[in-house]
């Protein structure tokens, strides 16, 4: 079965015809991007009104996995929840019918094709990808004029929504930094326009915005959010790797430091010399290669048809190939060959480097390219490549 064109490309899928060099250099962190489609069914195989009505009625429905939002009048979570916490089906939908957005978090930890959405565009920003889902019956406001504190793409689904834009009041808020209501001054609309079906809108984290739907029908729009990491994450790491090999760094800062008559002048000085000693002693090989390892190890592996390919015979011409989007590290020691990837670290044998570059490629490979190793082992480092999400068959 042919993959859909968001597997490759994901990114291009939302920002249309400006270049992704473009994206990154005008718009990432800076400024909203809209982009008019001009096709309705853009998004349409991602998710469905139908869909949602589904996930609803038929799945499990975990807690955290529902919540309800309505301007006015507020809706608490109690209205549409058990006393133990449960979700209530049927007050969900009565609360909808009376104007609340419901909304879906996470909704690509439960759903396959969110999930190869999210996974194809971590490939791209190398950050953690979210989606919560948006479902507003018309004519009707879920949230208050608000910033959100990750960058988002908004996909239009089904239905309207008129958006408008304000002013930055934080550029690029830090931890902290959440919106807080009645803090700051909304300011004049600098963008208002309506997001229609197939449309997209790229926001940057401290931008106000607000929205409601609009026409006669529900709106159904996916928020997709970039947890990224910040340069200030990677230094405060720095720090603690550096604090790791130096005491002085993990020394208490004075004793009654507080009292109004502490003279600061000694403690200025040790932080001026410690600030150059962190600048003579910050790894940045060290901190980037663990923030790079992390990340692959903390993403999810795409486990779909595995369990279906290790109960069939294996044949020496069969072919495989790399996962779409899967992310690897390889790895080698003088005792074995290691893959870091979705889900921790998987180990093999020294003599499989060879053989586990080439399948790591992106080219197809059979056993014959484990060259030097019996063919039965051959089959079986294949079959753990399968195991963990690696490499799948090539269907002839």
């Amino acid at each position: 079965m042919q993959e859909p064109g968001w597997t490759n490309d994901p990114l291009s899928i939302l920002i249309g015809a400006i270049s992704q060099e473009e994206f990154f250099a005008a718009y990432y962190e800076q400024k909203a991007l809209l982009h008019d489609h001009n096709n309705p069914e853009q998004f349409a195989d991602l998710l469905s009104i139908t869909r949602v009505d589904d996930i609803i009625a038929s799945s499990e429905l975990p807690p955290a996995s529902l919540d309800m939002a309505r301007k006015e009048p507020p809706i608490k979570r109690s209205y549409f929840t058990f006393k133990n916490g449960n979700i209530d089906r049927g007050a969900v939908i009565r609360h909808y019918q009376q104007g609340a957005t419901i909304i879906l978090n996470q909704l690509h930890l439960a759903d396959k094709k969110l999930a190869t959405f999210v996974r194809a565009l971590e490939n791209v920003f190398s950050t953690h990808v979210q989606t919560n889902v948006y479902l507003t019956p018309p004519n009707s406001q879920g949230f208050s004029t608000h910033y959100d504190d990750h960058d988002v793409f908004i996909l239009q689904i089904k239905g309207e929504k008129i958006w408008r834009l304000y002013r930055k009041p934080i550029d690029n808020p830090y931890r902290g930094e959440s919106f807080k209501s009645g803090e700051y001054e909304v300011g004049d609309i600098e963008k208002e326009f309506i997001l229609k079906a197939g449309d997209c809108i790229y926001i940057p984290r401290g931008m106000m915005h607000d929205a409601e739907s609009h026409g006669e029908d529900p709106s159904l729009h996916i928020t997709v959010g970039l947890l990224v990491k910040k340069w200030a994450d990677l230094m405060l790491e720095a720090m603690s790797e550096v604090a790791l090999r130096h005491p002085k760094f993990r020394r208490s800062i004075p004793p009654g430091f507080a009292r109004e008559n502490f003279d600061k002048q000694k403690a200025a000085k040790v932080f001026t010399e410690l600030v150059e000693e962190f600048k003579t002693e910050a790894n940045f090989e060290e901190v980037f290669t663990f923030f790079k390892e992390s990340f692959i190890r903390f993403r999810g592996p795409d486990v779909s048809g595995s369990l279906v390919e290790a109960s069939k015979a294996m044949e020496p011409s069969d072919k495989y190939v790399r996962r779409t989007n899967s992310q690897v590290l390889l790895r080698c020691s003088d005792k074995e060959s290691i893959i870091i990837c979705g889900g921790g670290n998987i180990h093999f044998g020294l003599e499989a480097y060879s053989g586990l570059e080439t399948a790591m490629s992106g080219e197809s490979f059979t056993m014959a390219d484990f060259k030097g190793i019996e063919l039965e082992e051959a089959e079986d480092i294949i079959r753990k490549l399968n195991a963990f999400g690696l490499v799948k068959k090539i269907k002839e």
